[in-house]
């Protein structure tokens, strides 16, 4: 009898103990989920949410836009996880939203490591519609960004938000031509459009279909054939290039044959660009006058700010629009932040979907990360390889110096005699097949050497340095130059020189002297800046002298100790840019020293 109670005494006192332990245990695991460490910093977000779904349901459908045009448009809603209700990422493109060959679908999410996979399973729906004119959708394209094209982002936002599986709320992302769509969006002010992620977006098409007045028309070219082959919706497999999937609805592929009937209107790009050679020239398409900037960001943004959407622009030193991610960053009121690494248009940041992703989280789900206590420039420093916060561009520790030209090509700091150098236009002289220009198309850039062609060129460099010298900003050209011809073109490259004598491309700015009249721009910062109207255009006077002067591309790059500095000169850029060619080529005259002294004024950093 003992013995049994001894043993009931030691079980009760067993379970007992283990209804204390469990509490405690139970405690001690939900310590240690509060003590999980939480990062959140550039490409590095981790603690704050987390990736609860296992999959995703696909929906197609045509979207009636404000004129009763069908837009096509494909919905990724996340299943396998504990809500039914989210915010929703929009993409809006030309390049279609999904493509077929045969049974393959190819859409966003086919990529198992695609960003869109990523923010799905975080608990984000992905909508990507095909704009107006382009892909299933119907209508015609007559002008990039034109009125119709903008107001259509509008209703497929209204869409999202009536959708049972949305909780209202819309961000959109993506690069290039999807990048300004953003913004053109944002104008709309549509209170469900919260935020925005724009990769690689130009602030004012002029400026990069005329940069520096002189058309770049290899770009224009390879644009016009891409687009001509999408929206007839061929399959060319030679190409890349497949038939848009139809919509849900379209189960005999009718529709997508109507829509693609209404593409044969759409507009020849080049065809255009070639009757506005001028920022305030006029095109009178479908019965509206359109300007440049209409069909720009710069035109509009004010409504941009009025919209109070926030924006995390990202750029790259080697992309075209860099000065305009720097610019958006300045110029707008919005809440923004502003990265900027070493990419060409087909290049980008490492963490790029952590970073969409905090972002997202953020302005989208009210997750308290801290992304909006960063300072507002990341930028990364070529050369020295370091990234680097910043509360300001340009930087406040910058100091414009000037680098001289001296005749017989040396170029430093110290003014150097009167004297002038001439050089004969050559109009072989290229910046190459594989440039920032042509990433715009998809093909990596990869500057050569460039020691073969500066030897066509009229060159200024500086001795080995004696120590590190930082360029971050807006480097500017002053030429004195004199011309035999009536008109000419310049294109300036700023080069860095190592130790084996590799001459290695970093920037570049480019000028028309016939529209070498300065104004003020319209937007920040406040860099040189060509109006380059009909009005402003002014012939060169045959061997008298003017100072032509303009900006090139921001960079941020630590030219070691032991290089060496060049800027390169030259007149054309046969595989990029249409300069018209003379015979005989002009004689150049390029003054230096005294009150004519040409240089290049360099934003040096002081450490």
């Amino acid at each position: 009898m003992k013995t049994r109670t001894l043993r009931l005494l030691l079980i009760l006192t067993l379970l007992a103990a283990m209804v204390l332990i469990l509490p405690l245990a139970a405690g001690c695991g939900e310590s240690k989920t509060e003590e999980t460490e939480k990062v959140s910093a550039p490409g590095e977000y981790s603690g704050y949410s987390e990736p609860l779904y296992t999959g995703y349901e696909t929906e197609s459908h045509y979207v009636d836009s404000f004129d009763g045009t069908k837009i096509a448009v494909d919905a990724f809603v996340p299943t396998g996880g504990p809500d039914n209700q989210f915010p929703a990422i929009l993409i809006m493109t030309p390049y279609h939203r999904a493509s077929v060959d045969g049974d393959e679908v190819m859409d966003y999410m086919s990529d198992p490591d695609s960003p869109y996979r990523t923010l799905s399973s975080y608990g984000y729906a992905i909508v990507v519609a095909d704009v107006r004119g382009t892909g299933a959708s119907y209508g015609t394209r007559y002008a990039l960004f034109f009125p119709e094209e903008v107001k259509d982002g509008d209703s497929v936002v209204n869409w999202i938000a009536d959708q049972s599986w949305s909780d209202g709320n819309v961000g959109m992302m993506g690069q290039s031509y999807l990048a300004t769509m953003q913004f053109m969006n944002a104008a709309n002010q549509n209170p469900h459009l919260k935020c925005i992620i724009p990769r690689y977006s130009f602030l004012d098409i002029y400026d990069f279909v005329y940069p520096g007045g002189i058309f770049n028309f290899k770009f224009v070219d390879r644009y016009d054939l891409a687009m001509e082959l999408l929206n007839t919706n061929v399959s060319m497999p030679s190409f890349d290039v497949y038939p848009s999937k139809p919509v849900d609805e379209d189960t005999n592929g009718s529709m997508l044959a109507e829509a693609t009937l209404e593409h044969e209107g759409n507009l020849v790009m080049k065809d255009e660009a070639l009757k506005t050679p001028y920022r305030d020239s006029t095109m009178e398409l479908e019965g509206q006058t359109l300007t440049y900037d209409i069909i720009s960001p710069s035109g509009h943004l004010q409504e941009i700010e009025d919209s109070g959407v926030a924006i995390y622009n990202m750029g790259g030193w080697m992309d075209c629009y860099v000065t305009a991610t720097l610019s958006f960053q300045d110029t707008l009121s919005n809440t923004s932040k502003c990265l900027v690494g070493d990419y060409d248009h087909t290049q980008g940041f490492d963490g790029y979907t952590m970073e969409c992703l905090r972002f997202f989280d953020h302005y989208l789900k009210g997750i308290d990360n801290g992304i909006d206590e960063e300072e507002p420039f990341y930028i990364y420093t070529s050369g020295a390889d370091e990234w680097n916060f910043y509360d300001q561009w340009p930087l406040d520790d910058q100091v414009m110096t000037p680098y001289y030209f001296a005749a017989g090509g040396e170029l430093s700091t110290t003014k150097p005699a009167e004297g002038t150098d001439e050089y004969t236009v050559d109009y072989t002289t290229s910046s190459g097949e594989n440039t920032r220009w042509l990433a715009m198309t998809g093909e990596p850039s990869e500057y050569i050497d460039r020691t073969e062609m500066d030897e066509k060129c009229l060159n200024y460099t500086t001795v080995a340095l004696d120590s590190d010298v930082e360029v971050t900003g807006h480097p500017e050209v002053h030429l004195f130059v004199s011309s035999t011809a009536t008109d000419g073109d310049f294109f300036v490259y700023l080069e860095d020189i190592d130790d084996s004598g590799f001459a290695a491309y970093k920037t570049e700015g480019e000028l028309r002297a016939s529209l070498r009249k300065v104004g003020t721009r319209p937007w920040l910062p406040d860099i040189v800046y060509q109006p380059s109207g009909q009005a402003d255009v002014q012939e060169l006077v045959p061997g008298e002298m003017v100072e032509l002067v303009f900006d090139m591309y921001a960079i941020s790059h630590l030219f070691k100790e032991g290089h060496k500095i060049r800027v390169s000169i030259a007149c054309a850029d046969d595989t990029n840019f249409i300069t018209p060619v003379l015979d005989p080529p002009p004689t150049i005259t390029m003054y230096t020293g005294g009150d004519s002294a040409s240089y290049i004024n360099l934003p040096v950093i002081e450490k």
